[in-house]
């Protein structure tokens, strides 16, 4: 981490430059007075104030997300109320949950730490979804004491529900994620390039295959202290293509009905699609295309489950439809910043020039995890033109190429540039390779900014070794 320069500590409080020459990148982003802002906050004080490198959020941007998706959701589902349940594991930073909290949103978790992260940072047992593969008694055990409803990943999980509900006496709230068939989806991955999205899908290992579904909820409905309440899947951003989406629903639908006529006159009172829209600038794409906008995607899957609910005679009408928002909820609200610690250049064998950063690309994990690509901007430069080709690098000992081939104006050692996007999963997934230290959360709101998670020290990073004891040599 480079140290913050000495500042007063109420620099990034005082609201924002009144220039007449403040140039929009989108709603929370401008360029002023030579410097990236966001929000009413100079990124280069913010950057100085905490040091860097540093997980910037806009509280502006998370509030205005969660209240976009639940109303485009809403408008073209207009035969039931809409429910997100954002996707924990996203950004688990505790302060952005308790802003979602304030939003009425609910929340999606896997496995027992997110579980856990949930209830500290006061989401409602019953507003948590519990998510995931091969849950464990302990897991469960705590689900059904704090009233959360139950995600089933398989028949055994079920077993470990009843067994619960037994110890507990009380009853549990159960449905069943589903993995269905995408007989049509053979459009190519964008996250496994090699495979289409059908194949990518089925050997994804989370979901229950249709013909086994059937037997767990016969299950769930005979046993007195388990409810099923509907049934639930997941995609994943493979494409952001609206097509795919909608293909996705069309199918979801389908099994909707296949299952409620084995389960005859059982009726869903929840449906829920999962996550993996697309951002709005989308990192993921691999031509680094913009996304179509989110309300394409509202209106293209919930129109095709309507459609197949009809054509399978079921009335949608009061049925709860649920999202799992992840990138398409928080990937904008975040940027990265970091320094530049040094400028390489070389003229042979080939002219190359690397600036060379504070940050990484395990601070940045998409980028080998997605292939994605967070658009870099020289936030200490941001009006300065641009003079020659660099490579953007971080400071482990991998490749760690941040961004490569990209124009770069005159750079020196100290300037500031921000990645963009990086507010979904960076944070959540970065790691301590070459014992470097996870960078702290700087929470902007309006002209104000907050530490909200701080940096890590190396002290922390070992604190779970132990020392080799030996008993002495005879």
């Amino acid at each position: 981490m480079s140290s913050p320069e000495p500042v007063d500590s109420t620099i990034a409080d005082r609201g924002s430059a009144e220039s007449v020459d403040r140039r929009y990148i989108d709603e929370v982003l401008s360029i002023a007075d030579g410097h990236l802002w966001i929000e009413g906050c100079d990124t280069v004080r913010i950057a100085s104030q905490y040091g860097t490198p540093l997980y910037v959020v806009s509280e502006t941007q998370l509030r205005a997300n969660c209240r976009q998706l639940a109303a485009l959701f809403g408008r073209h589902w207009r035969v039931g109320p809409v429910e997100l349940l954002p996707s924990l594991k996203a950004n688990y930073t505790m302060a952005l949950r308790q802003i979602l909290n304030d939003e009425g949103a609910g929340c999606d978790v896997f496995g027992h730490g997110e579980l856990q992260a949930a209830l500290w940072s006061g989401v409602p047992g019953r507003k948590i979804s519990v998510n995931g593969s091969a849950k464990n008694a302990r897991l469960i055990e705590l689900a059904v004491s704090v009233g959360a409803r139950i995600t089933l990943d398989s028949e055994q999980e079920l077993d470990l529900v009843i067994a619960a509900t037994e110890r507990q006496q009380r009853s549990a709230d159960v449905r069943l994620r589903v993995r269905p068939d995408y007989l049509d989806l053979t459009g190519t991955s964008d996250l496994l390039p090699g495979m289409t999205i059908r194949e990518a899908a089925n050997i994804y290992k989370p979901g229950i295959e249709v013909g086994a579904a059937v037997r767990v909820g016969r299950r769930v409905l005979e046993h007195p202290s388990t409810r099923l309440t509907g049934l639930m899947t997941h995609l994943g951003r493979h494409s952001a293509d609206p097509a795919v989406w909608s293909t996705m629903a069309r199918t979801f639908g389908s099994v909707v009905v296949k299952l409620a006529d084995a389960w005859s006159p059982w009726r869903p009172a929840e449906l829920d699609i999962g996550g993996g829209f697309p951002a709005p600038r989308d990192p993921s794409n691999p031509a680094r295309l913009a996304a179509p906008p989110l309300e394409i995607f509202a209106e293209s899957t919930t129109g095709a489950l309507l459609e197949a609910l009809h054509a399978g005679g079921i009335d949608p009408t009061g049925i709860v439809l649920q999202i799992e928002p992840g990138r398409s909820l928080f990937a904008n609200c975040g940027i990265h910043l970091s320094r530049v610690c040094h400028v390489k250049r070389q003229d042979r064998p080939v002219p190359r020039t690397w600036i060379e950063l504070d940050t990484t690309e395990m601070f940045l994990p998409d980028l080998f995890m997605e292939h994605a690509y967070f658009r870099p901007l020289f936030a200490s430069r941001a009006d300065a033109k641009c003079l020659e080709r660099v490579e953007i690098v971080g400071t482990s000992c991998n490749f760690d190429l941040l961004v490569r081939d990209v124009e770069a104006p005159a750079t020196a050692c100290g300037d500031v540039i921000a990645f963009l996007d990086t507010g979904a999963y960076q944070d959540a997934a970065a790691s301590n390779f070459n014992a470097l230290t996870r960078p702290a959360t700087v929470l902007v709101t309006e002209n104000r900014s907050a530490l909200i998670k701080r940096h890590e020290t190396l002290e922390e990073i070992f604190a779970r070794d132990l020392p080799l004891l030996r008993s002495p040599a005879p």
